[in-house]
C-alpha cells in the first residue's frame, strides 16, 4: 500500500493457472459410475472460477466471484477425496518468492482461497472513503469480516488440510493478522466516536482498545522470529507506532476528561505520558508511511500546546500536585470490534440458489464421496457376514450331515442289502447321470475350461506389460533429468496396482492348479462313470449277485433298511434345501442396494446440521446396523436347521447301529458290497466333478470382467502418468532451454563488449546439451527430448518372468 493510507491492507497470494477440467474428468470416469460428460458445464464453470484467482482486483465483484468459488470449493469436498491428483500451486502473500508451494490437497487449495477472501476485505476496508461516516462504517465492517475469514481459517479450514500450514497461514500470523484487521475496525469505531463528539471518557476507552489490538499483534509477531522475518520491519514498526499512537491519543482524551474534573494535575500528568509515546513514535519515523507521521505530528501538535498550557494555568492558577505516571489510573478499555464471518463462508451450500451470488452448487448429481465410502464399508460388513455367519454355517452344517452319510456308507449300505441284482436307488442314480450327458458333458465341460484359462491369462499379461512400459518410461524420465526429475516414481505410486496383477496372477496359478486335480479326477474315474451311464442289464451283468440268508432274516433287515432310508432321504433333502437357501441368501445380497437410503440419510443429516456438516461413513454406523437386520431371517433359519439335523442323524447312528448288527449275521457277497460301494462313491464323484467344472466355468467368466477392468484401471493410469511426465518434462526443457539461453546469450553479449567475437557455429553440440545454437542462415533454437534407450522387447512380461517393477515389497 501508499503511503497515502495510515492503515495496512494484506497482499493476496498469487497462484498459477491451472486447469482442473483433466484430472477431475479421469477421477470421475475412475471411481464413479458416470460418464464425465455429463459435467461438462460444471467443468467449464469451476475452471473460470479457478482462473478469476490468477488477477483480483479490489472490487466488490471480485469479492463474489471469490465467494462463489470457495463454496464451490466446500460443496465438492463432499464429492471428491482431499487429493485427486491436482497440484495446487500457491505463493506467499509476504514475499516475492518465484517458486509456488504445491500440494495435492482440495483443503489447501480451499485455505488459500479463503485467505484471499479476508485479504480482499481487508482491501476493500482500506479503499473506503472514511472521511464519511458511511464510509466509515463500511470500512469498520470489512476489516471485521477480515479477521472473522481469518479466524475462521484458522480455527476450521487449516486443520482440515491435514498437512502443515505454510508460513504465512501458519497459526502465529493469522493471529498476527486476526488482530491487526480488528485494531483497524476498532480505530474506524473511534474515529466514528470522534466525528460525532462523544465523550472524552469514552473516546478515551475506544483509543486504549484500538491500542491494546495493535500491541497484540506486535507482539505476537516479535515473539516469532520466522513470523517476524517474512513479515518485514515496515510491517512490524507500523503495529507498534500504531500502539504508542492510540495510547498517546488515549491520554490525551483522558486528560480532557480531567479538566472537567477540576484534575489539573492529572491533566499535565497524562499529557507529559501521551507526549512520551509520541516522542517514542517518532524515533521509528524511518519505516514509517507519510500518512502515519502526518497524524503522530497533528497528535504531537495538540499534545504540546495542551501541555504547555496546562502547566502555564497550573503555575499561576490551580497550583495542584503533578501525580507520577506510576500512579495514574489505567484507562478502561471499550472494545466494539469482534470477527465477524460472512454467511457465505460460514455456510455457503445453504445460500446456493440461481439468485444467490453463490450461484447453483455444481457435481451436484454426483454421488458424494463419503457415500461411496459408507457403500464400501456396508459391502465389507456384508460380504464378512454373509461369508462367516450365514454360507460357512450352511455349508459346515451339509459337510456334516454328508460325512457323517458317508462314514456310515448310507445309502450304499442299504443297497447292498437289497436282494434285487440291481438296488433301486443305484437305477435312480445311474438314469440321473445319464441324464446330465455322462462323461462325455464331463469332456466337453474341461475343455471349455481349458479354452478359458490362456483367454484370462493373456489379458493379465497385457496388464503386465502395461505397468511394466510405464515404470519403464519412468526410468527413462529418472535417467534424463536424474535428480532434478522430482515427480513421484512410479514404485511409489503404482504399489497398489502391483499388488493387484500379482493376487490375480497367483489366482490363475491356483485355478489352473485345480483345473489340473480336476483332470485326474476324471481320468480316475472315467471307467466307472461310463459304467454307471450303461444299460440296466450292462450295469446288472457287472454287479455280482448276492449270498442268500434266511427269510426272517431278510425281512427284518428289510424293515429297518426302510427306516434308515426315509431319514437318509430326509438328510439329503436338508442339503438340497441348504442349497436353495444358499441361492437365496447370494440374491439377496445382490439386491441389497442401500445405495438410495444413503443418500436420503445423508441429506437428513445435512438439514438436521447445517448444509456446511462434512459427511464421514461413521454417521451412517445406526442405518448400517439397521440394514444388515435383514440377514437375521437366515441367521434364525441356520439355528433351526441345526437343531433339526442333530435329531435326525442321533436317530440315523442308533438305527444304522442296529441295522449293521443284523446285517452281520447275513452272509453277503464282498465283491457285490465292493461293487455297488463303488458305484455309489462313482455318481457322487460325478456330482462332484460335474460341480467343480460348473464352478470353473462360471469363474473364468466373472474373472475375465475382473481382469478386463483390472486392465483398464492399468491403462487408465498409465495413460494419466504418461500425460503427466510428458508435461513435467515439457515444462522443465522449456524452463532449463531458456534459462541456457539467456546464459548463452548473456556470454555472448560479455564477450562481444571486450571485442572478442564468437561466431555461433564455433559452439559445439554434446549430447545431453538441450539447446544448439545453428548458424545464421539456420537461425534455431533446437530442444533435445528425452529419446527411450530401452530394448524394444523390454515392455513384454512372459509368464514365466517375475514382474519387473522396482517395488522390492512385491510378491512375483
Amino acid at each position: 500500500m501508499s503511503g497515502l493510507s495510515n492503515i495496512l491492507a494484506i497482499d493476496f497470494k498469487r497462484t498459477d493457472r491451472i486447469a482442473l477440467t483433466t484430472a477431475l474428468r479421469e477421477y470421475i470416469s475412475y471411481s464413479y459410475a458416470e460418464h464425465p460428460d455429463a459435467y461438462t458445464d460444471d467443468f467449464r464453470i469451476l475452471d473460470e472460477l479457478r482462473t478469476d484467482c490468477l488477477n483480483l482486483e479490489v472490487h466488490q465483484n471480485a469479492l463474489n466471484r471469490l465467494l462463489k468459488y470457495f463454496g464451490q470449493l466446500v460443496f465438492i469436498g463432499s464429492k471428491f477425496p482431499i487429493d485427486v491428483g491436482i497440484e495446487f500451486p500457491w505463493y506467499s502473500a509476504f514475499s516475492d518468492d518465484k517458486k509456488p508451494i504445491s500440494h495435492r490437497n482440495f483443503y489447501y487449495e480451499k485455505a488459500c482461497v479463503l485467505f484471499n477472501i479476508g485479504v480482499m476485505y481487508s482491501q476493500l476496508g482500506v479503499s473506503e472513503n472514511r472521511a464519511t461516516p458511511e464510509g466509515v462504517k463500511r470500512a469498520c465492517k470489512h476489516f471485521q469480516s477480515a479477521a472473522g475469514c481469518f479466524k475462521h481459517l484458522n480455527e476450521s479450514v487449516i486443520p482440515e488440510m491435514r498437512i502443515a500450514s505454510t508460513l504465512d497461514m501458519s497459526r502465529e500470523t493469522l493471529g498476527v493478522l486476526i488482530n491487526t484487521m480488528l485494531a483497524q475496525a476498532q480505530e474506524c469505531f473511534w474515529q466514528k466516536a470522534v466525528y460525532e463528539n462523544f465523550m472524552d471518557g469514552t473516546v478515551a476507552k475506544l483509543a486504549s482498545q484500538v491500542s491494546a489490538y495493535y500491541e497484540s499483534a506486535h507482539e505476537l509477531a516479535s515473539n516469532y522470529p520466522d513470523v517476524a522475518k517474512m513479515l518485514g520491519q515496515k510491517f512490524l514498526t507500523h503495529l507498534q507506532v500504531k500502539s504508542y499512537h492510540f495510547s498517546a491519543a488515549a491520554e490525551f482524551r483522558k486528560s480532557s476528561e480531567c479538566i472537567g474534573q477540576n484534575k489539573y494535575g492529572e491533566e499535565i500528568a497524562r499529557l507529559q505520558v501521551a507526549e512520551g509515546f509520541v516522542k517514542r513514535s517518532f524515533d521509528q519515523s524511518k519505516h514509517l508511511r507519510d500518512a502515519v507521521i502526518k497524524d503522530l505530528e497533528s497528535l504531537h501538535t495538540a499534545v504540546s500546546s495542551n501541555l504547555s498550557r496546562a502547566i502555564k494555568d497550573n503555575d499561576i492558577i490551580y497550583l495542584n500536585t503533578i501525580p507520577s505516571a506510576s500512579s495514574l489510573e489505567v484507562i478502561g478499555r471499550a472494545n466494539l470490534a469482534a470477527p465477524y464471518l460472512p454467511p457465505e463462508v460460514k455456510d455457503p451450500i445453504s445460500l446456493m440458489n440461481e439468485k444467490s451470488i453463490l450461484g447453483m452448487p455444481l457435481f451436484v448429481k454426483l454421488v458424494p464421496f463419503a457415500i461411496h465410502q459408507a457403500l464400501s464399508v456396508y459391502s465389507d460388513r456384508k460380504e464378512r457376514l454373509i461369508k462367516d455367519e450365514i454360507l460357512s454355517k450352511l455349508e459346515e452344517l451339509s459337510n456334516i450331515c454328508s460325512s457323517t452319510l458317508q462314514s456310515l456308507n448310507l445309502p450304499a449300505s442299504l443297497d447292498i442289502s437289497e436282494r434285487s441284482s440291481i438296488p433301486p436307488q443305484l437305477l435312480v442314480k445311474s438314469q440321473e447321470v445319464r441324464n446330465e450327458g455322462g462323461f462325455a458333458r464331463l469332456e466337453a465341460m474341461f475343455k471349455t475350461v481349458q479354452e478359458f484359462f490362456p483367454s484370462n491369462y493373456k489379458i493379465l499379461e497385457e496388464a503386465f506389460n502395461v505397468l511394466d512400459a510405464e515404470a519403464g518410461e519412468d526410468e527413462e524420465w529418472q535417467n534424463q533429468f536424474g535428480e532434478r526429475w522430482k515427480r513421484e516414481p512410479s514404485e511409489n505410486i503404482n504399489k497398489v496396482l502391483v499388488e493387484q496383477a500379482n493376487k490375480h496372477k497367483k489366482i490363475l496359478e491356483q485355478a489352473r492348479k485345480g483345473d489340473n486335480r480336476i483332470r485326474n479326477k476324471m481320468d480316475q474315474w472315467s471307467g466307472f462313470i461310463q459304467l454307471l451311464c450303461e444299460d440296466k442289464e450292462t450295469l446288472a451283468n457287472s454287479i455280482p449277485s448276492d449270498n442268500v440268508s434266511s427269510e426272517s432274516t431278510q425281512l427284518n433287515i428289510q424293515e429297518i433298511t426302510n427306516e434308515l432310508r426315509n431319514q437318509t432321504n430326509e438328510a439329503y433333502n436338508f442339503m438340497r434345501d441348504r442349497q436353495n437357501t444358499i441361492q437365496e441368501v447370494k440374491k439377496t445380497a445382490d439386491l441389497d442396494d442401500i445405495g438410495p437410503i444413503l443418500l436420503r440419510e445423508a441429506a437428513r443429516i445435512t438439514t438436521t446440521n447445517g448444509t456446511a456438516t462434512k459427511i464421514e461413513p461413521a454417521q451412517f454406523e445406526d442405518l448400517f446396523t439397521e440394514q444388515l437386520k435383514k440377514y437375521d431371517r437366515f441367521l434364525e433359519l441356520i439355528q433351526q436347521e441345526t437343531e433339526r439335523q442333530n435329531r435326525v442323524l442321533i436317530y440315523i447312528r442308533e438305527k444304522f447301529q442296529e441295522f449293521d448288527e443284523k446285517r452281520r449275521r447275513s452272509i453277503n457277497n464282498p465283491e457285490r458290497v465292493n461293487a455297488l460301494t463303488n458305484l455309489e462313491t462313482t455318481y457322487n464323484k460325478f456330482q462332484e466333478i460335474l460341480s467343480n467344472l460348473q464352478e470353473g466355468v462360471k469363474f473364468y467368466q466373472t474373472y475375465e470382467s475382473t481382469l478386463n477392468e483390472f486392465k483398464n484401471n492399468c491403462e487408465d493410469f498409465a495413460a494419466y502418468r504418461h500425460r503427466e511426465g510428458e508435461k513435467f518434462a515439457s515444462e522443465f526443457i522449456s524452463n532449463n532451454n531458456l534459462n541456457r539461453i539467456q546464459s548463452s546469450v548473456s556470454n555472448l553479449s560479455l564477450a562481444n563488449e571486450k571485442s572478442s567475437p564468437i561466431s555461433p557455429t564455433n559452439r559445439v553440440w554434446t549430447r545431453g546439451t538441450p539447446i544448439v545454437f545453428s548458424p545464421p542462415s539456420q537461425g534455431s533454437i533446437q530442444t533435445q527430448l528425452p529419446q527411450s534407450t530401452r530394448n524394444s522387447t523390454s515392455g513384454v512380461w512372459k509368464e514365466n518372468m517375475d514382474v519387473r517393477f522396482k517395488d522390492n515389497n512385491r510378491n512375483s
